[in-house]
């Protein structure tokens, strides 16, 4: 009991919510060396004191009165304090069911383990059957690059305004870049939010049945795949990213060895040179970062070490501590973006008909709004939707589609990452009868639609 308190205290102590089937989907999706960083990260004197006080207690308490026998106890008495605990603990359990941490457990694996076995009997396939492609049949060389990052809020971003210079590199080459001011994600949860960026399920239909995802329309393209990832491919199971991933025609994981390496999103880079050098005519790389993911000071190499002083915008929390996190995460973000520039530099050197397009699944709070610092559904603030949405494009893919001309006068666009699958297809001119010019914050024909998050709150209001 003392265990389970702890537990349901400690949660509520850092997210101000009880537990609920959402966070239950996330701990099943998380990995040992996420779990390790994530104790590292919120394990503060609040807990350790808790954890004392109904972990070690208890133990101490025991040891101390437990083997005295104070008064006889005889047979009927406990068979009498048996039968008692049962019926009250039933009568809890039933009542109080919704509160019930193994019971919650229980029934939110088996819906997390369906939601798994469906994703998988659909998206780790090649090729979908649930929707019609139409083949690119041109020769023309042609490669694309679409980068997901982690963890990134552009309140952090030079780029968006933020007062130190955390994209120096990306700021080098502005000019060429479409940097889109109001993209949104649909969900502070990296599990929560690739299935709705990458595939057709959206807010109306989460968890959508007879799915297809970005992978496989590319693939239905004719394009060659790859999908390169330093995230670390399984948790209790293969994550969501992992078995989107399967389905390209090449899965290269970076992160499979000792579960306590630090594993640097600079590994990607010749990985991505090797894949570069192959002589398929039309090829699409997916690319999955740990980007800024906690524990921030495990992102980065000391040479990025830069951020040291306190920075200006401390509003809510000047402890040592939330500068000390505040400029990790800052020193994080630059490197990421000078992973993210390496990447456009060696897609650059091709001269073919290319383009590269980043976002992040998510972003983090750091004491920007409120006295927080990570992202979870339930306190949700705007740092942790506001994310980057970066498109580079070379000089030969503009040349031949004259529309991207009108693409600056798109960039203060409202948009909701859940209708990504369209912009995808839209950029990329992958046809398909399911795209809806409408929804891709690309075309002409976008309308605004409202974004929806939670229980039907609109974002905008």
């Amino acid at each position: 009991m003392s265990l389970l308190v702890f537990i349901k205290i400690s949660f509520y102590h850092h997210y101000k919510v009880r537990l609920d089937a959402s966070a239950y989907y996330v701990i099943f999706e998380t990995n040992k060396t996420e779990s390790i960083e994530f104790l590292k990260f919120y394990f503060d004197n609040y807990v350790i004191i808790i954890s004392v006080l109904l972990l070690a207690l208890p133990v101490l308490v025991y040891f101390t009165f437990g083997k005295k026998e104070t008064f006889k106890i005889t047979k009927s008495l406990k068979l009498l304090s048996f039968l008692c605990i049962c019926i009250t603990s039933s009568i809890i359990a039933f009542k109080f069911k919704k509160e019930n941490l193994i019971y919650n457990s229980v029934l939110s694996y088996k819906e997390y383990k369906e939601f798994k076995k469906n994703l998988k009997s659909e998206l780790a396939n090649q090729i979908s059957p649930f929707v019609t492609v139409q083949e690119i049949k041109n020769k023309e060389k042609e490669t694309y690059v679409v980068i997901i990052g982690e963890s990134t809020s552009n309140w952090h971003m030079q780029l968006y305004g933020y007062q130190r210079e955390t994209n120096p590199l990306l700021s080098e080459i502005k000019e060429e870049l479409l940097v889109f001011k109001n993209v949104i994600t649909s969900n502070t949860h990296t599990i929560i939010a690739l299935d709705k960026i990458l595939t057709f399920s959206d807010y109306q239909y989460p968890n959508k049945k007879n799915n297809t995802s970005i992978v496989q329309l590319a693939n239905a393209a004719g394009f060659n795949t790859y999908w390169i990832t330093n995230q670390r491919p399984v948790g209790l199971h293969e994550s969501v990213s992992t078995i989107i991933g399967q389905a390209a025609n090449k899965f290269i994981p970076l992160s499979i060895g000792n579960s306590n390496e630090v594993s640097l999103d600079e590994k990607i880079l010749p990985e991505l040179k090797k894949v570069l050098q192959n002589k398929e005519e039309k090829k699409i790389i997916f690319i999955h970062l740990m980007g800024t993911h906690g524990v921030y000071k495990y992102r980065y190499p000391d040479s990025f070490n830069q951020f040291t002083n306190s920075p200006n915008n401390i509003r809510l929390n000047t402890s040592n501590k939330a500068i000390k996190l505040i400029n990790e995460y800052d020193n994080a973000i630059t490197y990421n973006d000078y992973i993210v520039r390496s990447i456009i530099d060696q897609i650059k050197a091709l001269e073919d008909k290319s383009l590269v397009i980043y976002f992040s699944d998510h972003g983090d709070e750091l004491y920007d709004t409120i006295d927080f610092v990570g992202h979870n559904e339930y306190l949700a603030t705007k740092p942790m939707y506001e994310i980057p949405f970066i498109v580079w494009m070379s000089d030969k893919y503009k040349k031949e589609n004259k529309d991207s001309f009108e693409f600056n006068s798109y960039l203060k666009r409202k948009y909701i990452l859940d209708d990504f699958i369209h912009s995808f297809s839209d950029l990329l001119k992958i046809k398909h009868n399911k795209f809806d010019s409408t929804r891709s914050i690309f075309s002409p024909n976008f309308k605004f639609k409202k974004r929806l998050i939670k229980t039907n709150i609109d974002y905008d209001k």
